[in-house]
C-alpha cells in the first residue's frame, strides 16, 4: 500500500467530479481523465503521483495542501445557506475502516496476550 493515496477529482470551480476514494497509483491512474483535461495534483500524494504518472496534461504542485484554515469560505457559504449538521446525529466520514493487527514483536505479543 506504499503507493496508496486518498484522492478526489474536482473541476476548476472546486465542484467534485469523482468521490473521495483510496486509490493505488499506477501509470494508468487518471489516464482517461488526462486525455481530455489538465489535472493539477496537490497534497502529500502529489509526490507519489509524480513518480509514476507521466502525461503532458498532468502537473504536480507540492505547495497545494488541504488546510483547515482554507475551509472558511466553504463554511461561510454553508452558514449563509442555512446548511447545518445536527451534531447529535452527525457521523464523520472515515474513508476506510480501522483494522487492528497483531504485533510481530513476540515479546509485545505475549504481553498483550496476558492482558486479554
Amino acid at each position: 500500500r506504499r503507493m496508496e493515496v486518498y484522492t478526489a477529482l474536482y473541476d476548476e470551480k472546486l465542484k467534485k467530479q469523482f468521490p473521495i476514494v483510496a486509490k493505488i497509483i499506477t501509470e494508468e491512474t487518471f489516464h482517461e481523465e488526462l486525455l481530455n483535461h489538465a489535472i493539477v495534483f496537490g497534497g502529500n500524494g502529489a509526490e507519489k503521483c509524480s513518480s509514476v504518472i507521466h502525461h503532458p496534461n498532468a502537473s504536480f504542485d507540492r505547495e497545494i495542501e488541504p488546510l483547515a484554515g482554507e475551509m472558511n469560505a466553504m463554511a461561510q457559504e454553508k452558514y449563509q445557506k442555512g446548511e447545518f449538521e445536527d451534531v447529535a446525529y452527525f457521523e464523520p466520514f472515515y474513508l476506510k475502516d480501522f483494522v487492528t493487527t497483531t504485533p510481530k514483536n513476540k515479546v509485545l505479543a505475549k504481553i498483550l496476550e496476558k492482558k486479554n
